[in-house]
């Protein structure tokens, strides 16, 4: 394993924690007033100066640096950052998804995300189909079946569904065609990537704000002067360092083994909110937290990939 092999990982991981615990600052800034998707869409805003930030400085520092540096075909750098805005808008949904479902259910529909890029990585990247795919898949397919409660009753199977819960589900799809995306491409940094994803998430929550469609309503002014700089606080202190984290791993690391990683998130996110919310965590929740870690701990024992794929 070399050292920036090393560091990806222990980024990631680093980045996965965090990311569970992503409805501590979510809540904080529904306590000051904003709801449904404002919290995640201040959180994006107030982060976009550190993203610009890191962006102007990795040009900088590919302009001194020595030597002839190789620049990537514009087609593959406009791919690379059409994966970063895929993963704004995975952000954006998993952050209003926090609000309008449980924790818990967010995480475990957001976690998804491995048997998603499983599926990728055998239709697009050259990965061969193998039992060991299939069980990841069938694994993560009962997790969602049991905290759906698909039990048979007496009137038949019922199913609990809210808005909440497609857009965790959305959130992992996009994620898995994101870093897709970002990991068969040449990138153009983690800065402009993290600006990329940041500009990403922005436009997806001013466009779920504004849809009228349950989004949350809009906070009055003073509302909004009274919470921004909490959400300046959390969106510079705690969202930027993580998706930064992200985007640099997502430049090194397979899809597949990056959505394993950060499966550490759920441990993170429904250890915590069974703990300190109260949200129900029964049964069903406890068997599909374990179906859905199998799933993605599959991924942990199957042999090697190839590295990079430079090919659509």
């Amino acid at each position: 394993m070399t050292g920036g092999h090393a560091t990806a990982l222990g980024l990631a991981l680093f980045a996965a924690v965090m990311w569970g615990l992503w409805w501590v600052p979510i809540r904080m800034l529904e306590g000051a007033g904003l709801h449904g998707v404002w919290p995640g869409l201040a959180m994006a805003a107030g982060a976009l100066p550190a993203f610009a930030i890191a962006a102007a400085r990795g040009g900088r520092a590919r302009a001194v640096a020595g030597g002839a540096p190789v620049v990537p075909p514009r087609s593959e750098q406009q791919r690379a950052l059409a994966g970063a805005v895929a993963c704004g808008l995975a952000v954006m949904l998993y952050a209003s998804a926090l609000a309008f479902t449980d924790v818990v259910r967010a995480v475990l529909l957001f976690y998804l995300a491995p048997a998603w890029s499983t599926a990728i990585e055998c239709l697009f990247l050259g990965r061969r189909w193998s039992r060991r795919s299939a069980l990841a898949l069938g694994l993560g397919a009962c997790g969602v079946m049991a905290i759906l409660r698909l039990v048979p009753t007496g009137e038949g199977v019922g199913v609990v569904w809210n808005a909440g819960d497609s857009m965790a589900l959305a959130s992992g799809l996009a994620w898995s065609v994101g870093t897709a995306l970002i990991f068969t491409a040449p990138t153009p940094g983690s800065g402009r990537l993290s600006l990329a994803m940041g500009l990403g998430a922005l436009c997806a929550g001013l466009a779920i704000a504004f849809s009228g469609d349950g989004a949350g309503a809009m906070p009055d002014l003073s509302v909004l002067v009274a919470a921004l700089p909490l959400a300046l606080v959390t969106g510079l202190v705690y969202l930027a360092p993580v998706i930064l984290g992200t985007m640099w791993s997502a430049q090194r690391l397979p899809p597949a083994t990056l959505s394993f990683l950060l499966t550490a998130e759920i441990i993170s996110g429904v250890g915590s909110s069974a703990l300190f919310l109260d949200e129900p965590f029964g049964w069903p929740e406890m068997v599909g937290t374990v179906l859905v870690t199998l799933g993605a701990l599959v991924e942990v024992v199957r042999a090697p990939r190839h590295p990079r794929l430079d090919h659509t």
